[in-house]
């Protein structure tokens, strides 16, 4: 589908297709890497927008992602969003989940999270933290279900996107 098209555009097809279909969830492939499509996407019912040249090889996972009860949106739009400082309590974002509250995180898991978010390995936060790496990597592994995503890229995402860690506390608004 496409937002635009020459005839009825996805924004107007996908509240048809949900009256007729309640269950049923659409993915966008698209070229516009840009937030404000994905999210009028979004809005209109579309549980899954992806961009054709950067996310075709996820599609399978996405198709599984979004037919769990999540949305999915392309991680490059995700960090735009949050670079731009978009709501980010009105932007769905990678991930978000439809009926479920946000994961409560641990002192240490926070801490972990904020130490990918950094560009850390599994050994540099096990001696960052003063703990082993196989702690580490049991923590990132609950951590990813705790926001339901499957790498730790998503895990960040998923993370500033429901607050559970903030920009200022990942280093990246320290030259604003």
């Amino acid at each position: 589908m496409d937002l635009q098209p020459h005839g009825i555009g996805g924004e107007e097809l996908a509240p048809i297709i949900h009256r007729r279909s309640p269950s049923t969830v659409i993915i966008m492939l698209s070229d516009r890497d840009d937030e404000n499509y994905a999210r009028l996407a979004l809005k209109s019912g579309i549980t899954g927008y992806l961009l054709k040249e950067k996310d075709i090889d996820n599609l399978a996972s996405v198709v599984n992602i979004v037919f769990s009860g999540s949305y999915y949106i392309s991680g490059s739009i995700a960090i735009k969003a949050i670079n731009t400082k978009t709501s980010v309590k009105q932007f769905p974002g990678q991930f978000l989940e439809n009926k479920e509250k946000s994961p409560v995180f641990s002192s240490t898991e926070r801490s972990i999270v904020e130490c990918i978010a950094k560009g850390f390995s599994d050994d540099e936060i096990a001696d960052y933290l003063h703990l082993s790496t196989g702690t580490i990597r049991n923590c990132i592994t609950v951590i990813k279900q705790k926001t339901k995503t499957n790498n730790r890229v998503h895990a960040v995402i998923f993370s500033l996107v429901h607050g559970l860690i903030s920009l200022e506390e990942t280093g990246f608004m320290k030259n604003q």
